[in-house]
């Protein structure tokens, strides 16, 4: 069971409101994209507005990732080929990750080495659900969801990265998570910091849900998703897949696995594809540094 959230502390607060706005666009998508009735033709019309994004979509769309056989070249020939939603997903995501990167020297945690955690959760998340046979027009729902799992840890960098390196050093030295020792010198975790920027930037309320209880559901609320992020964290922490700043393993992540019907030998191909799927994906690293 999950207790309830904490008040958020107010410079953790002032720290999601610093933040460097968001695409204008992003508001858009995410407004459509809740429509039942919103078209293709309308999400390419509504990205386009935004020609950076267009072309890093563009850019990443031709990515070794997508493997696709023809080189694409326009947005509207990106969703015949791989549809809307996945489309608008790699929008939000390319969007995002571009925005909230963090190249500061002054971060405790090596700020390529912890993108390269997030990463790696992302295309875990949708390798371990392509296996689960989710349907192929989410696929890039779980690789957001895996992206943006740890954005809270940003919150701290910005807000005192002397005080978010005391609670790392205070988790490793106690082999304690993480969470718990944020909470004790921040009174919140990343998770629930999370989510307020995740909140902020009106994302779908099932990422919203992933950010800010990845690590304790509340009221014991879990989903594919959020199991899913779990599970392949927790994976990337056993590879030492960059650096999340926790080595700590949850023993929750077996129950999760579990309860997805996640086999021996899916988790173990997992595990064997996970470097080379995230050579593929690593365009996203690029792309954010440009």
């Amino acid at each position: 069971m999950g207790v309830a959230s904490p008040e958020i502390p107010g410079d953790i607060l002032k720290a999601a409101e610093d933040m460097p706005a968001i695409s204008p666009i992003m508001g858009k998508i995410n407004e459509i994209s809740r429509q039942m009735d919103t078209s293709p033709k309308e999400m390419v019309k509504i990205i386009m507005l935004d020609p950076v994004l267009t072309g890093k979509v563009i850019k990443l769309v031709n990515s070794s990732f997508y493997g696709l056989p023809i080189r694409v070249k326009s947005l509207a020939q990106a969703v015949v080929l791989l549809g809307m939603n996945t489309v608008k997903n790699l929008a939000i995501s390319t969007s995002l990750f571009s925005t909230i990167f963090i190249k500061e020297k002054i971060s405790p945690l090596h700020p390529e080495e912890f993108w390269r955690h997030c990463l790696g959760t992302a295309v875990g998340c949708k390798f371990l659900a392509r296996g689960l046979r989710v349907p192929a027009e989410i696929l890039e729902t779980f690789f957001v969801a895996g992206l943006l799992h740890d954005v809270g840890k940003i919150l701290f960098i910005r807000t005192d990265p002397d005080r978010f390196n005391k609670a790392l050093t205070e988790s490793r030295r106690l082999g304690v998570s993480l969470s718990f020792a944020e909470l004790a010198h921040f009174g919140c975790s990343h998770p629930q910091a999370g989510g307020v920027l995740a909140k902020k930037w009106k994302l779908e309320d099932s990422l919203v849900q992933v950010i800010e209880s990845h690590h304790s559901p509340l009221n014991g609320e879990l989903n594919s998703l959020m199991e899913l992020v779990i599970v392949v964290n927790n994976l990337c922490k056993l590879l030492l897949v960059g650096e999340s700043g926790s080595n700590v393993i949850e023993e929750a992540a077996d129950d999760s696995a579990g309860r997805l019907g996640v086999t021996p030998e899916l988790f173990s191909r997992t595990s064997d594809q996970l470097p080379s799927e995230l050579e593929k994906a690593a365009e996203f690293l690029n792309l954010a540094e440009e």
